[in-house]
């Protein structure tokens, strides 16, 4: 397993934690948000290449949209 995979893993973990600990709604998207920013940070600085790193971007923001329309139907349910 590569350090991306483990960065996405834990990405995963952290939504679904805070889903979880039964924190807010408007918590829960911030914390997507948040979390989405610190892994393109992460990405970012990393010793990848611009095209790897380019491919890891758009990849950690299908992930943050997924993750969004999870949060938005676990809050729905309700």
């Amino acid at each position: 397993m590569t350090e991306f995979d483990n960065l996405k893993r834990n990405y995963a973990l952290m939504v679904q934690l805070g889903l979880a600990s039964k924190s807010g709604y408007h918590e829960a998207k911030a914390g997507n948000e948040l979390l989405h920013h610190f892994c393109e940070k992460l990405v970012e600085n990393s010793l990848y290449s611009d095209m790897d790193k380019a491919s890891m971007k758009s990849e950690l923001k299908l992930l943050k949209e997924a993750f969004s329309k999870e949060i938005d139907s676990y809050y729905k349910k309700g």
